[in-house]
């Protein structure tokens, strides 16, 4: 009974479009009619402009090309989605032929093709489409497809890249795949002298790598700007319909995907197209036709009426409370604000207002000189096997065993490696913890940290900001604070579930905050001072343009939040934040050993920029050529 009422109201819906459609055509008709009208009483005074000689001609013409175009179109789409796929030169993903980007976009399709109970659609990638973007076309479960843009896999995490797909199915399971592909071979009648103009032009553009430029080229661009200009009515006309009629429901689709996923991942999305460079913008000669069918405008923001709203507007709708400047003009303005938070149900973020913990003022300074235990220690990392199975003292186990002494644990290891053996008379520590963790080796303290932050257990909100407040103060007590320590932080936000979700930003925007993570990173460093400025140098070399690298040439002094720098650069592009981790292991430790602080600090900034840690570890050990008996 309920698929019979689902069916009758895609029935119904499509009837709509169709009447909505074939008043689009008498329009077009009626227009050009008149043009060819007027042009006609220019010559003959006596014929009407609204029906002359010419005029059952010029109908029965245009309605024939019309009708062909629509019949075409019916055939080409004839495997449904997948033919749409090739008419648009899309490339099939296939797990076994995919690189890693490729690969998460379907095993994230499958997850959510699992979660739904429909059929695995088959997913393709526009190879030459730099703009984030997406859409779905088929008429039936077996011929449905995903086509994403290659800007969407290159740019996009896996929770943006989830956020983008789960739009997509919301539009499957709706019954909107089937209705949009129905549209375009509907609007095809109007769409095809535009499309036709295009082609022809595109012939007298030289190609990349061509050496040779066409001898008609220029015939071809002529002949081709006048079909598309005799097309332009129709795509115009279209536009204009499409707007009227499909132009409210983006913000719809937007409610019910976060309905359906039960978290925001689709505002992340939209929040990495607004600082991409390329927006969601296609460039094929098909993006007027298919621009009802994308997750976000397939044409230039410039155009008029398009059928999805601006990124901005989408993303206010979703959450208001991420605006407080109405017409977000700026996101640089917005991006220390919390933006949302991530797989939670809507009860519970609508339950609670969410206040993010700061760091305490005033800030620190970045600490010069790095906090390392003997330099015979220091100098040899262990293998975290053997590292995380090191016996401990049994004051220690015994503490390990309850969240109260958990906390005492990670309060004693950063007091020592602030103060080392020399531990304040004031300081709400346990002396007997601290004496069990100096007769350790210093090289377990961290991986003890590890142990302790999963024992902490769950408190309310306001205690944890409490407790992070407390270790913030023990770190920055002198007034500096060392990248290592940030880190650890960073981590214990993260068992507490007060880690920022990272806002998406540009390269440009956060270059200061990378030259101060490379500064902190430097000082981490068993370097000397002088070599210090030369690999420094170096770095930045390969990061900032040689006019940006005469405003940084001196480490600056300023006070500094390198939690706030972290959460900003986890917002990269996946290849800047590879990109930058990189230049940093190269220029670090191409040429020397890495020690277990060095390699502490790299594990936690791999993690804290979104990575898996393991591997990483794991070269590193044998980069050093160590074997640990």
């Amino acid at each position: 009974m309920k698929s019979a009422g689902y069916s009758f109201i895609q029935n119904k819906n499509m009837v709509w479009s169709a009447s909505v459609c074939m008043l689009a055509v008498l329009l077009t008709l009626f227009i050009l009619n008149i043009i060819m009208g007027l042009l006609v009483f220019y010559i003959d005074h006596t014929q009407s402009i609204f029906w002359h000689v010419l005029s059952p001609y010029l109908i029965v013409l245009l309605l024939s090309v019309m009708t062909i175009s629509v019949l075409y179109e019916f055939y080409v789409l004839r495997a449904g989605g997948h033919s749409l796929a090739k008419q648009l030169g899309a490339r099939r993903l296939s797990l076994i032929e995919s690189i890693p980007e490729e690969s998460v976009a379907l095993k994230i399709t499958e997850q959510l093709a699992d979660t739904f109970l429909i059929e695995t659609p088959a997913v393709y990638v526009l190879p030459g489409e730099v703009g984030v973007n997406a859409l779905t076309a088929g008429f039936y479960p077996r011929d449905i497809v995903i086509i994403l843009t290659w800007g969407a896999l290159q740019n996009l995490d896996e929770l943006e890249l989830y956020g983008l797909l789960s739009h997509e199915f919301n539009k499957i399971l709706s019954g909107e795949t089937a209705e949009n592909t129905r549209l375009k071979i509907l609007y095809s009648s109007l769409t095809t002298f535009s499309q036709w103009g295009s082609k022809i032009a595109k012939l007298g553009f030289t190609k990349h790598g061509q050496a040779h430029t066409h001898k008609f080229a220029t015939f071809f661009v002529a002949m081709g700007g006048v079909i598309w200009l005799i097309g332009s009515l129709g795509v115009l006309i279209t536009r204009f319909i499409k707007y009227i009629s499909l132009g409210g429901r983006t913000f719809k689709n937007d409610q019910k995907t976060r309905r359906l996923i039960q978290n925001d991942a689709n505002v992340q999305t939209l929040l990495r197209i607004y600082v991409h460079h390329s927006g969601s913008q296609i460039h094929s000669e098909y993006a007027e036709s298919i621009s009802h069918m994308c997750f976000a405008n397939s044409l230039s923001p410039q155009n008029w009426m398009n059928i999805h709203p601006s990124i901005e507007q989408r993303i206010y709708e979703l959450n208001p409370g991420l605006v407080q400047d109405l017409q977000l003009e700026n996101l640089k303005k917005i991006r220390n604000q919390p933006l949302f938070s991530l797989f939670r149900s809507l009860d519970e973020m609508n339950g609670e207002i969410y206040s993010p913990w700061s760091s305490p003022q005033p800030l620190p300074l970045l600490r010069l000189s790095p906090i390392s235990f003997a330099i015979n220690d220091a100098i040899k990392p262990l293998n975290p096997a053997i590292r995380n199975n090191m016996r401990r003292p049994e004051l220690i186990q015994r503490a390990l065993q309850t969240a109260t002494g958990s906390r005492e644990v990670m309060v004693s290891i950063l007091m020592i490696r602030q103060y080392r053996e020399f531990i304040p008379a004031n300081a709400e520590v346990s002396r007997a913890i601290v004496d069990s963790l100096l007769n350790l080796d210093g090289r377990v303290h961290i991986s003890i940290f590890y142990e302790a932050c999963k024992n902490i257990g769950t408190m309310p909100a306001s205690i944890a900001r409490q407790f992070l407040m407390k270790l913030a103060r023990i770190i920055q007590e002198d007034g500096e604070i060392g990248l290592l320590d940030a880190l650890l932080l960073e981590y214990v936000k993260f068992e507490l579930n007060l880690l920022p979700l990272h806002t998406p930003t540009s390269l440009e925007e956060v270059k200061p905050h990378i030259v101060r993570l490379i500064d902190a990173l430097l000082h981490v460093q068993q370097i000397n001072s002088v070599n210090q400025l030369d690999v420094r140098e170096k770095i930045l070399k390969r990061v900032l343009t040689a006019k940006e690298l005469e405003m940084y040439t001196e480490i600056s002094d300023e006070p500094i939040d390198l939690a706030e720098i972290l959460n900003d650069i986890a917002g990269l592009l996946l290849r800047d934040r590879l990109s930058i981790l990189g230049i940093a292991e190269l220029c670090l430790w191409n040429d020397r050993i890495i020690t277990q602080d060095e390699l502490d600090v790299l594990q936690l900034l791999y993690w804290r920029l979104g990575f898996e840690t393991n591997e990483m570890v794991e070269q590193m050990q044998k980069k050093n050529s160590l074997i640990i008996v």
